[in-house]
């Protein structure tokens, strides 16, 4: 049983550690299927999912391909492949929803989520993203 209690203090320990290291603030957002009208312009409307988020934006996760391929109707493109690092407790991202980091070292740049999946004993939520282009809707 001290075995299992000292596993848990060293993940509290990291995820303390992980968090730390997310000085940029981000806002997650998804698309509701609804739509909206911006200047006599039907666009796609999208809810504020979280706002004022930590995150860190990091490379590549170990093992994982760099890279990753995306249609675009008129042909297949390579994407880079980043990873968005979140605290641990965010529990609600999913699939692709879209993080525009608002402040820190990367403010300005959007991603979209690749797959947000989950894990034991992590330090972190780490999700595989794609950089995508902001959307002109947003305000």
């Amino acid at each position: 049983m001290d075995d299992a209690v000292s596993v848990d203090a060293a993940v509290a320990a990291g995820r303390l550690a992980a968090e730390s290291r997310m000085t940029s603030r981000c806002t997650v957002r998804r698309k509701t299927g609804a739509s909206a009208v911006v200047d006599g312009f039907k666009v796609a409307a999208w809810a504020v999912v979280h706002a004022d988020l930590p995150v860190r934006v990091g490379g590549a996760s170990r093992g994982a391909n760099p890279a990753r391929r995306d249609d675009l109707g008129s042909g297949e493109v390579e994407v880079a492949v980043r990873t968005a690092h979140f605290p641990y407790s965010t529990a609600d991202l999913a699939d692709s929803d879209y993080v525009e980091v608002t402040s820190g070292e990367n403010a300005g740049l959007v991603v979209r989520i690749v797959e947000a999946t989950w894990q034991d004993q992590a330090t972190a939520r780490r999700v595989p993203v794609v950089s995508v282009v902001r959307p002109e809707e947003w305000t």
